[in-house]
């Protein structure tokens, strides 16, 4: 395994070394995340003493704080698969958005699109929903689980005391931070957030559109970090906080009730799991979207192996996604309200049928008409952590798209999360929406076993995820590789129809022979977003890593 390389030492004294693009090796722990803030506040607590849970919650809190756009303590989701190092136990962690109570399938009234029309309710449903209430504003927010993982994850197995996990926090929104990023969603958000004037109080506190430059001190964020350590992470739920949410979304026409708030719970339960190769992978539980990979991989052991990269692999490896995604579409959903075949999808010989096609046509291109369009995610991070005693956290963590329900709880600072666009707004399908019912989401968090070494990985991209994750885990698995050589390998994403998306690192005589079998293949700038993997071998080495930044705790060799 190659060593770490290319370390950009840190600018400010007593911080972690950081890498960027690389791996990161270390005797006490690691945290691969993006933004750099977050990946250093993860190595910060491992050097305090903490694990690999207490860097998790405290670096995925820290990505609320700095990208709002992508996640937020009120983001509709946070899923996880952890691994405790003592007993080897293997964990789902199921913070997914829960629909409210007084929610029904005809809520949304949806009618057939225009020809033109080209958003998410066009896009992925082939709908039209007026004003777009499943997305924006109080009537699109579902019950959020982002606090409830961040906050289960380090109450079952974390070992400092909460208010040290929000501590750093507390310091970024005392300090200031640079827009960055934010300042540029802003801007392209700028249509939609004029609807809501606390969220643009919250984002532009000085009433124009920030640089990238401009420091931000998250106004009224501070209220509720201190509300948090002091009261707990449940405060969100059952607290004062709770109270502020559900009054304010119930003043302006949501469904959610402070009853509803209370009522919630992440899901801690063994995770969806499956043998590939010699290796045992591991997702969250449905209807998180774990499911999709493992089946894909599935699939692909019903063939015999192709060089990775080749023409081959990739005409074969868009022919399996289609029918993954086809058999996503049609099953998947919330099994306590669907009846949903999880384990007969996985089976073996289910796969072995589904596949028999292409084993006997491996040349064909399936030419179904295209689909309407793919959707594209704006609002997810990624993060993995690891640390000595073999303690593994794979978290993934979203506000759905760009700040979510663009609502902003008033004296909180809280942006959250919407969820209930992640519904079918037509009535009847597996995955339409019914009170209490959890939304069918395409996070592709995972956690792999090996013989020399567990790896935990995923990357964001909305849909967009379920294709990288695939690929991303085969690389790992089959080929050996690093978090960052995993990162950095070529993807290809396709749902049930094309065209396939490409991305650059694809061969130009492979793009060529791929065309020449009659495939349709757009070029985009990228496929899905930055992978961030944390593992830990049976050496005692733990390694961060993955296409942004990773930090290690003191002690890196």
């Amino acid at each position: 395994m190659p060593q770490a390389m290319r370390l950009r030492a840190s600018s400010r004294e007593g911080e972690a070394p950081m890498i960027e693009g690389h791996d990161v090796a270390s005797t006490i722990g690691g945290c691969a995340a993006g933004p750099e803030g977050a990946a250093r506040v993860g190595a910060r607590i491992l050097e305090q003493g903490g694990n690999a849970f207490d860097a998790a919650a405290a670096a995925a809190m820290a990505c609320c704080i700095l990208q709002p756009a992508s996640t937020g303590i009120g983001g509709y989701c946070g899923c996880a698969v952890v691994k405790e190092g003592a007993s080897g136990r293997v964990w789902s962690v199921d913070g997914n958005a829960q629909a409210p109570r007084a929610v029904s399938d005809e809520m949304y009234r949806p009618t057939r699109p225009a020809p033109d029309a080209n958003g998410l309710n066009e896009r992925e449903y082939n709908a039209t929903v007026a004003n777009d209430e499943n997305i924006y504003g109080s009537r699109a927010i579902a019950m959020p689980g982002m606090a409830a993982a961040m906050g289960t994850i380090h109450e079952r197995w974390g070992r400092l005391k909460w208010a040290e996990i929000v501590a750093p926090c507390r310091q970024l929104v005392e300090d200031g931070f640079p827009y960055a990023a934010t300042a540029g969603q802003i801007r392209s958000m700028r249509e939609q957030l004029r609807r809501f004037p606390e969220t643009e109080k919250h984002l532009m506190p000085e009433g124009k559109e920030p640089s990238a430059e401009d420091i931000w001190h998250r106004p009224d964020m501070e209220w509720t970090l201190r509300r948090l350590a002091e009261a707990g992470w449940q405060d969100f739920y059952q607290g004062e906080i709770a109270r502020r949410i559900a009054d304010h979304i119930q003043a302006t026409g949501g469904m959610i009730t402070l009853d509803d708030l209370a009522g919630y719970e992440a899901r801690v339960t063994e995770p969806l799991s499956i043998e590939y190769h010699g290796a045992r992978v591991h997702t969250p539980i449905l209807p998180n979207g774990g499911h999709s990979v493992l089946q894909h991989l599935k699939m692909w052991e019903q063939f015999e192996s192709v060089e990775i990269d080749s023409w081959e692999f990739w005409h074969r490896f868009i022919e399996v996604s289609k029918l993954a995604w086809r058999d996503r579409l049609q099953f998947l959903a919330d099994p306590d309200f669907a009846d949903v075949p999880a384990e007969r999808l996985l089976s073996a010989d289910y796969c072995y049928g589904r596949t028999q096609g292409l084993r006997d046509f491996p040349h064909r291109v399936d030419r179904l008409d295209p689909a309407r369009g793919t959707g594209y995610g704006h609002g997810t991070l990624h993060l993995s952590t690891a640390d000595a005693e073999g303690n593994l956290v794979s978290l993934t963590i979203t506000q759905g798209m760009a700040f979510g329900s663009l609502v902003t709880i008033p004296g909180t600072g809280l942006i959250i999360g919407h969820g209930m666009c992640r519904f079918n707004p037509w009535p009847g399908t597996a995955n339409s929406v019914a009170p209490g019912k959890r939304v069918l989401n395409n996070t592709g968090t995972m956690l792999i076993e090996m013989p020399q070494r567990d790896v935990a990985i995923g990357l964001p991209g909305g849909r967009k995820i379920i294709s990288a994750a695939s690929t991303i885990a085969m690389r790992v698995i089959d080929c050996g590789a690093t978090g960052f050589e995993a990162a950095t390998g070529a993807r290809c994403h396709v749902e049930a129809a094309e065209p396939v998306m490409l991305s650059d690192p694809v061969a130009p005589d492979v793009r060529g022979r791929l065309l020449e079998l009659g495939h349709s293949i757009d070029y985009p700038v990228g496929v899905a977003g930055g992978c961030h993997a944390a593992e830990f071998s049976t050496a005692g080495e733990v390694r961060a890593g993955g296409n942004t930044w990773a930090a290690a705790a003191e002690g890196m060799v």
